[in-house]
């Protein structure tokens, strides 16, 4: 009788092994799934956006895509995959300067349902400025100041079938 209680305990010691073990390798094998269609805006977290707009790449980090959509500004956060990822920042402003002289501050707040900051109001076209774009990240007022020229040929999408110029095909 005693024999039988260690031997027990091996066999469900050695049964249980192979189990969450398996379970660690499912778990590995299972990929993100990466969407392929282009989604439209608002988007949500996870959604694949077109490629448009000016890009703040930051290292290790989600990078930063501020456009202009049908004369409004929207600030995204763009994965590594090219994927809407969480909000960083919980509020911010833009500050724009162009000719002809334009509106040159615009609040950026979340938009509602969506995935991202928004300014409130139009920005009227020619879209062609130096942007000053400040996010809060923080309640206490810590954030990030980036500067940047936009132009207009950053209002529409880049198409991805589009041959590249630089090619030597």
């Amino acid at each position: 009788m005693k024999l039988t209680i260690p031997v027990i305990c091996l066999a469900v010691c050695t049964l249980s092994l192979p189990i969450s073990a398996q379970e660690a390798v499912s778990a590995e094998v299972e990929e993100k799934v990466i969407p392929t269609e282009i989604s439209e805006p608002p988007y949500q977290v996870g959604q694949l956006p077109s490629q448009q707009g000016y890009y703040i790449e930051r290292p290790g980090q989600t990078s930063i895509n501020f456009r202009i959509v049908a004369n409004k500004m929207r600030v995204y956060w763009i994965d590594a995959d090219g994927l809407i990822a969480e909000p960083e920042s919980i509020a911010g402003n833009a500050r724009l300067n162009g000719k002809p002289k334009i509106r040159s501050y615009y609040n950026l707040q979340p938009i509602s349902a969506a995935a991202g900051l928004g300014g409130e109001g139009i920005v009227r076209p020619p879209h062609f400025f130096n942007v000053v774009l400040y996010l809060k990240q923080s309640e206490g007022g810590a954030g990030d100041v980036h500067t940047f020229r936009y132009l207009m040929s950053m209002d529409t999408p880049i198409e991805s079938g589009e041959p590249n110029p630089t090619s030597t095909d």
